[in-house]
């Protein structure tokens, strides 16, 4: 079980911290989360996400329910209420856990997967007056995918352009299911090979990385894509624009 906040659990669930004054020597909530990621279907209508104060401080938690997408080299979320988590707003004592049961309000779709994120915002006390110091409030948040009624998976076209000091590398999810990429490497001929973050592409979406290298090679060279998915390990070539 990932805890948080570290690195690879904010890797996991792409956590994100806010800083909020407060009074000197406090400190923000641990928090266990697990799973990472929930996966919805017909055969699955609610899935449960055991929340637990690790920390040694109470935790308020209230929950955001976002719609997820993306215009290519960045997530979009907007609020939503196609999908419903409860209890919406939660304290956790230390020590104690909270599941959370989340489950969807509209019909699932039939060919494409549907992608969310429920954001498990830390509500911060209050400042109290001249207070200083750093408080850290804990912003999590946790992929939710609705299965489609038809089988689905991704499918993973790619391009290549060049840039100044840099290979711009786009990924298009032409299929009908996300595809989570862990680590991602462009082999671009006589200069090191190129190494960027891992990333979610959605179906029907695209993922642009910007992977600076020593020397451009010149348009039509050939480039060797190597990615760590989720679902396994895939090579790709690809002609340089």
């Amino acid at each position: 079980m990932p805890r948080l906040p570290n690195r690879a659990a904010y890797a996991a669930v792409w956590a994100v911290c806010a800083c909020v004054l407060w009074n000197a020597g406090a400190t923000g909530a641990s928090l266990d989360v697990n799973p990472v990621r929930l996966t919805l279907s017909r055969a699955q209508s609610v899935a449960a996400l055991t929340v637990r104060n690790a920390g040694t401080q109470p935790a308020v938690l209230h929950l955001k329910t976002m719609a997820w997408t993306q215009d290519g080299a960045a997530d979009r979320y907007a609020p939503t209420h196609e999908l419903l988590a409860t209890p919406p707003i939660f304290t956790l004592a230390p020590g104690a856990a909270q599941t959370v049961r989340v489950g969807l309000r509209r019909a699932i779709d039939a060919e494409r997967e549907l992608a969310y994120r429920l954001y498990l915002q830390e509500v911060p006390d209050s400042v109290p007056p001249g207070g200083t110091g750093v408080r850290i409030a804990l912003r999590i948040g946790v992929p939710v995918f609705v299965l489609p009624e038809a089988p689905a998976a991704p499918l993973l076209r790619w391009r290549a352009q060049r840039a100044a000091g840099a290979i711009l590398l786009y990924a298009e999810n032409a299929g009908q299911a996300h595809a989570r990429i862990v680590e991602l490497r462009l082999l671009a001929g006589s200069p090191p090979a190129a190494e960027a973050a891992g990333a979610y592409v959605l179906p029907g979406q695209s993922w642009r990385w910007r992977l600076a290298v020593p020397r451009v090679p010149a348009a039509g060279a050939r480039l060797r894509v190597s990615a760590k998915t989720d679902t396994g390990d895939l090579n790709a070539d690809v002609a340089l624009e």
